[in-house]
Protein backbone atom coordinates (compact mmCIF):
# COMPACT_ATOMS: atom_id res chain seq x y z
CA UNK A 1 0.00 0.00 0.00
CA UNK A 2 1.13 3.35 -1.35
CA UNK A 3 0.99 6.30 1.13
CA UNK A 4 -1.51 8.73 0.40
CA UNK A 5 -0.12 12.44 1.03
CA UNK A 6 -2.46 15.00 0.91
CA UNK A 7 -1.83 18.56 -0.16
CA UNK A 8 -2.82 21.54 2.35
CA UNK A 9 -3.96 25.12 1.47
CA UNK A 10 -4.39 28.35 3.09
CA UNK A 11 -6.44 30.85 1.91
CA UNK A 12 -6.13 34.27 4.31
CA UNK A 13 -8.18 37.02 3.50
CA UNK A 14 -10.03 40.42 5.22
CA UNK A 15 -13.34 42.06 4.62
CA UNK A 16 -15.87 44.26 6.36
CA UNK A 17 -18.55 43.55 8.77
CA UNK A 18 -22.23 43.71 6.69
CA UNK A 19 -24.06 44.05 10.01
CA UNK A 20 -23.52 44.69 13.33
CA UNK A 21 -22.77 41.86 15.29
CA UNK A 22 -22.46 41.35 19.03
CA UNK A 23 -20.71 39.23 21.32
CA UNK A 24 -23.80 36.81 20.95
CA UNK A 25 -23.47 36.57 17.28
CA UNK A 26 -19.95 36.21 17.48
CA UNK A 27 -20.38 33.29 19.90
CA UNK A 28 -22.49 31.73 17.13
CA UNK A 29 -20.72 32.44 13.85
CA UNK A 30 -17.84 30.98 15.88
CA UNK A 31 -20.14 27.45 17.23
CA UNK A 32 -20.95 27.10 13.24
CA UNK A 33 -17.29 27.88 11.62
CA UNK A 34 -15.89 25.12 14.23
CA UNK A 35 -18.59 22.38 13.40
CA UNK A 36 -18.26 22.77 9.54
CA UNK A 37 -14.57 23.15 9.78
CA UNK A 38 -14.20 19.69 12.08
CA UNK A 39 -16.22 18.04 9.43
CA UNK A 40 -14.35 19.14 6.46
CA UNK A 41 -10.61 19.08 8.58
CA UNK A 42 -10.08 22.28 8.07
CA UNK A 43 -8.06 24.45 10.97
CA UNK A 44 -7.39 28.41 11.57
CA UNK A 45 -8.05 31.36 13.08
CA UNK A 46 -10.69 34.67 13.02
CA UNK A 47 -10.44 37.59 13.89
CA UNK A 48 -12.72 40.49 14.35
CA UNK A 49 -12.31 43.51 15.40
CA UNK A 50 -13.61 47.14 14.43
CA UNK A 51 -16.14 45.77 12.09
CA UNK A 52 -13.56 43.39 10.01
CA UNK A 53 -12.69 40.19 9.60
CA UNK A 54 -9.05 38.48 9.47
CA UNK A 55 -9.25 34.89 8.87
CA UNK A 56 -6.79 31.81 8.13
CA UNK A 57 -7.79 28.95 7.33
CA UNK A 58 -6.19 25.95 6.20
CA UNK A 59 -6.63 21.97 5.20
CA UNK A 60 -6.66 19.31 2.37
CA UNK A 61 -7.38 21.66 -1.18
CA UNK A 62 -11.30 20.22 -1.43
CA UNK A 63 -12.95 20.74 1.85
CA UNK A 64 -11.03 24.06 2.25
CA UNK A 65 -12.62 25.28 -1.17
CA UNK A 66 -16.02 24.52 -0.43
CA UNK A 67 -15.69 26.36 3.24
CA UNK A 68 -14.33 28.89 1.20
CA UNK A 69 -16.93 28.97 -1.09
CA UNK A 70 -19.70 29.31 1.54
CA UNK A 71 -17.52 32.17 2.95
CA UNK A 72 -17.79 34.00 -0.47
CA UNK A 73 -21.39 33.80 -0.42
CA UNK A 74 -21.88 34.49 3.33
CA UNK A 75 -24.04 38.03 3.16
CA UNK A 76 -22.21 39.01 6.53
CA UNK A 77 -19.85 40.49 5.21
CA UNK A 78 -18.22 42.26 1.61
CA UNK A 79 -15.11 43.36 0.46
CA UNK A 80 -13.16 41.05 0.52
CA UNK A 81 -9.64 40.99 -0.05
CA UNK A 82 -7.71 38.11 -0.51
CA UNK A 83 -4.03 38.26 1.10
CA UNK A 84 -2.92 34.33 0.33
CA UNK A 85 -3.92 31.78 -1.37
CA UNK A 86 -0.91 29.07 -1.44
CA UNK A 87 -0.24 25.22 -0.74
CA UNK A 88 1.48 24.91 2.76
CA UNK A 89 4.08 22.52 3.64
CA UNK A 90 2.45 22.14 7.84
CA UNK A 91 -0.68 23.43 9.42
CA UNK A 92 0.01 26.24 11.62
CA UNK A 93 -3.04 25.99 13.72
CA UNK A 94 -3.38 22.14 13.88
CA UNK A 95 -5.16 21.86 17.23
CA UNK A 96 -7.70 24.35 15.93
CA UNK A 97 -11.00 24.18 13.98
CA UNK A 98 -10.91 27.94 14.42
CA UNK A 99 -9.15 30.02 16.86
CA UNK A 100 -11.24 33.44 17.55
CA UNK A 101 -9.46 37.02 18.95
CA UNK A 102 -11.61 39.91 19.27
CA UNK A 103 -10.18 42.55 21.78
CA UNK A 104 -13.66 43.53 23.36
CA UNK A 105 -14.93 40.51 24.05
CA UNK A 106 -16.44 40.01 28.01
CA UNK A 107 -17.55 36.61 27.79
CA UNK A 108 -13.39 35.42 27.34
CA UNK A 109 -13.62 32.68 30.32
CA UNK A 110 -16.37 31.24 27.89
CA UNK A 111 -14.28 30.56 24.85
CA UNK A 112 -12.28 27.63 24.15
CA UNK A 113 -9.76 29.22 22.07
CA UNK A 114 -9.92 33.15 22.69
CA UNK A 115 -6.68 34.60 22.22
CA UNK A 116 -6.43 37.42 24.15
CA UNK A 117 -4.81 39.48 21.50
CA UNK A 118 -2.82 42.85 22.64
CA UNK A 119 -4.25 46.36 20.91
CA UNK A 120 -0.89 47.07 19.93
CA UNK A 121 -1.59 43.77 17.33
CA UNK A 122 -5.32 44.50 16.65
CA UNK A 123 -4.20 47.84 15.62
CA UNK A 124 -1.36 46.51 13.20
CA UNK A 125 -3.93 44.55 11.42
CA UNK A 126 -5.65 47.51 10.61
CA UNK A 127 -2.66 49.73 10.03
CA UNK A 128 -1.39 46.98 7.51
CA UNK A 129 -4.33 44.84 6.42
CA UNK A 130 -1.66 43.18 3.94
CA UNK A 131 0.40 41.97 6.60
CA UNK A 132 -2.19 40.01 8.04
CA UNK A 133 -0.54 36.47 6.80
CA UNK A 134 2.27 37.33 9.08
CA UNK A 135 0.47 38.87 11.72
CA UNK A 136 -2.14 35.96 11.98
CA UNK A 137 0.57 33.40 11.89
CA UNK A 138 2.26 34.70 14.89
CA UNK A 139 -0.41 33.78 16.66
CA UNK A 140 -0.44 30.00 15.93
CA UNK A 141 1.27 27.47 18.70
CA UNK A 142 4.22 27.57 15.81
CA UNK A 143 4.48 31.47 16.04
CA UNK A 144 5.01 32.28 12.38
CA UNK A 145 8.84 31.96 12.00
CA UNK A 146 9.98 31.67 8.78
CA UNK A 147 7.06 30.04 7.65
CA UNK A 148 4.84 33.03 8.54
CA UNK A 149 7.31 35.29 5.54
CA UNK A 150 6.37 32.50 2.68
CA UNK A 151 3.23 34.10 2.84
CA UNK A 152 3.66 37.56 3.56
CA UNK A 153 3.28 40.58 0.75
CA UNK A 154 5.57 40.28 -2.51
CA UNK A 155 7.81 43.20 -2.21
Amino acid sequence: MGVVVTTLSTIVYHSKASVGFTELDLLYLLAGSRARNRDEGVTGILVFDRGMFFQWIEGPNLPLQRIWNAIRKDNRHHDIKVLADTSIPVRLFQDWHMQFAHRDCKAANYIDGLIQASDQVMDRLHESPNEAPMILAEFSELGGGPFSRLLSPSE
